[in-house]
């Protein structure tokens, strides 16, 4: 069978075999005096550290300009270059090709001449696997160039209404919370509640006791998971990782969603700026909706470097993060794919810890999830206290999940993916309130590992009662929809999990909303340890009833040792007088759990938006302090033309 390349005939009629063996691009550019010997030395030997094009590299590091190297392309390749505004594409024949993968490769169908198709690139050397998906189409194929902006553009104005639909359902039906919308969860809640009702009416002590039962089974469950958690931190505690120079360096792509954030923007930029990575490896993505008019405005205003860029997201009946991220994914170019909100403050040296960390990893790693942390956490007791449950969460539990190879709820920040096995995976699930959490468990089904890493972006806790509530309520809901919809199958997803990953799945979702729901019923059991009686509970079988007291008390005790130790992982200091505050925290989960499983029934798809940067600009001085690199010890370690001459 002939290779696609055969089919390949340029507007001069050349045969195929001279397109292998024309100038390099390179010689091109410095005989044009496009640019420098020097500078054109400095480019290729980065090459050597840079998994990049030569003509990415050229344009991020400023040596060349778009126009310039399509230029320089025009007569290395001897294709002409086309104006895609004066002279646009057929819609029909650009519609031949999914308008993702024409992104991807960035072509479109431009023209049918005769039995010819003619196709649009913006670089010739990505002919052979644009090829690859247009061999359906014609017998013989013609190529012309036309600038990356402008394949781009054109794709995002007439394509818009079908990647806008298409990120609304890249998940598998069966694994997605789409079908879970309308009448139909109302209908299912309704049938819930008078089921349940009638049971308590007609066998009360039946009911109450089973409840009980349960409240003790979801107690018990969550007590030895995070004992075990903490024994295994105990036991593998970890050093820092030290920095080594990897060998080559990825294209990470950054997508930051915003929702009205015209506030922090601005801080926002001058955070991304102190990323210490090659600026032309680097594509911060700032995503926006359409019908969000005072972010858009205030972007407009902004001058961002060559390295960040903005992208509207279509306005929708379903406005959700995950959406806005599956649709800003085919304006990607990285082969790492990063996601951070809008008051995150990483440490510089993040990305370049995680580039070091994604190359030793082997084909099952599927990405990486920094460490959070706040860095407003002094701000009032309920700061305090969601900084002692972070460090429960980042510095025991993921750290202990992923020695295990258990599945993890993965942090909807900070967690950089790669590119191929996010798309395997389908992205995210634009209807889940909690698109981390199920693409945690989706990736582990699959055979996916995640590794934890010890890099810390620091974010503004939320401080305000309320806020926090419908903050966790939505990350509740979250979690009982990723139940809900992975237990369809649970035969099939006990086979993929195996025994104790199915268990510690049944613990993280379902059990985390059962033990906030049971505040209310068991909270009042302390009345019992100083000698109070209440009388609803004289139904509750006594055996039952002391068990469920002790082991009460002994969980209670047990999560101020855990935050104890987890304060101990962070550094210490002030937050030890605040452990005991978390007796008072926890309850608050209560009205968040009651909120969510509301919400679940009648307001599955609900995003309940945080607001951020309320008091992060008082906090300034103390990000400042959190994300500084007085030694800049990553930048030793970056690519530079020096290390390719001395080795």
């Amino acid at each position: 069978m002939a290779s696609p390349l055969h089919k390949f005939t340029g507007f001069s009629e050349r045969p195929a075999a001279s397109f292998k063996t024309r100038q390099s691009l390179q010689d091109v550019l410095v005989e044009r005096g496009d640019v420098s010997p020097a500078d054109m030395f400095k480019a290729v030997a980065l090459q050597n550290f840079e998994n990049a094009k030569l003509t990415d590299l050229l344009q991020g590091l400023g040596y060349a300009n778009e126009d310039v190297l399509l230029r320089a392309s025009a007569e290395q390749s001897n294709l002409r270059i086309v104006d895609l505004t004066i002279d646009p594409p057929s819609r029909l024949l650009s519609s031949l090709v999914a308008p993702a993968i024409s992104l991807r490769h960035s072509f479109v169908p431009w023209k049918h001449i005769d039995d010819v198709l003619v196709i649009a690139v913006s670089d010739p050397e990505d002919i052979p696997a644009i090829l690859r998906h247009v061999e359906p189409f014609a017998a013989q194929f013609e190529f012309v160039l036309a600038p990356k902006s402008a394949i781009t553009r054109y794709h995002e104005k007439t394509h818009r209404t079908q990647l806008s639909n298409a990120a609304n359902e890249y998940v598998d039906a069966n694994l997605s919370c789409r079908n879970w919308t309308g009448k139909r969860p109302r209908r299912f809640g309704l049938a819930l509640a008078l089921i349940a009702g009638s049971f308590a009416f007609l066998a009360p002590t039946l009911f109450f006791n089973f409840l009980f039962g349960w409240i003790l089974f979801a107690l018990l469950a969550n007590g030895i998971f995070k004992a075990t958690m903490l024994v295994t931190s105990l036991k593998t505690a970890r050093r820092k990782q030290a920095l080594k120079r990897p060998k080559s360096f990825p294209k990470m792509s950054i997508l930051v969603p915003l929702l009205r954030e015209e506030d922090i923007v601005d801080r926002l930029i001058k955070r991304m700026a102190r990323l210490v990575y090659p600026k032309e490896l680097l594509e911060i993505c700032l995503v926006y909706e359409e019908n969000d008019a005072a972010t858009k405005d205030h972007l407009a205003k902004c001058r961002l470097p060559y390295w960040m860029k903005t992208i509207e997201v279509p306005a929708d009946t379903l406005q959700t993060k995950p959406r806005a991220m599956n649709y800003a994914l085919d304006f990607c170019s990285g082969e790492v794919i990063g996601i951070y909100d809008a008051e995150d403050a990483p440490e510089p040296d993040q990305l370049y810890r995680v580039a070091q960390t994604l190359e030793k990893a082997d084909e099952s790693v599927a990405c990486v999830q920094c460490q959070l942390d706040y860095y407003n956490s002094a701000t009032n007791w309920i700061s305090r206290c969601f900084t002692i449950e972070y460090s429960i969460l980042f510095r025991v539990i993921l750290p202990a999940l992923e020695r295990f190879n258990l599945p993890i709820p993965l942090g909807g920040t900070s967690v950089f993916f790669k590119r191929s096995v996010l798309e395997k995976l389908g992205r995210w699930d634009a209807q889940n309130v909690t698109e981390d959490a199920d693409l945690g468990l989706r990736l582990h089904r699959l055979g996916y590992r995640c590794l934890w890493s010890d890099a810390t972006t620091y974010e503004e806790a939320n401080f305000r009662v309320l806020p926090w509530v419908r903050q966790r309520s939505r990350w509740l809901k979250g979690f009982l929809l990723t139940w809900m919809i992975h237990m369809r199958r649970p035969v099939q997803l006990f086979k993929q999990l195996g025994f104790t990953g199915f268990l510690v799945f049944q613990v993280q979702m379902l059990g985390t909303v059962s033990s906030f729901a049971a505040v209310p019923i068991v909270l009042p059991m302390w009345l019992f340890t100083v000698g109070f009686r209440l009388p609803l509970y004289d139904l509750i079988n006594p055996v039952l009833f002391t068990t469920l007291i002790v082991s009460f008390v002994a969980t209670e005790i047990f999560l101020l040792l855990l935050g104890a130790f987890a304060v101990k992982a962070r550094g210490g200091g002030s937050l030890y007088a605040y452990v005991p505050l978390m007796l008072v925290y926890w309850p608050l989960g209560a009205f968040a759990a009651y909120k969510a499983i509301w919400e679940l029934f009648m307001h599955p798809t609900y995003w309940d938006k945080t607001e951020h940067g309320i008091n992060d600009a008082s906090y300034q001085a103390e990000i400042e302090r959190l994300t500084s690199s007085p030694e800049d010890s990553a930048k030793t370690y970056l690519p530079s033309a020096s290390m390719t001459i001395g080795g």
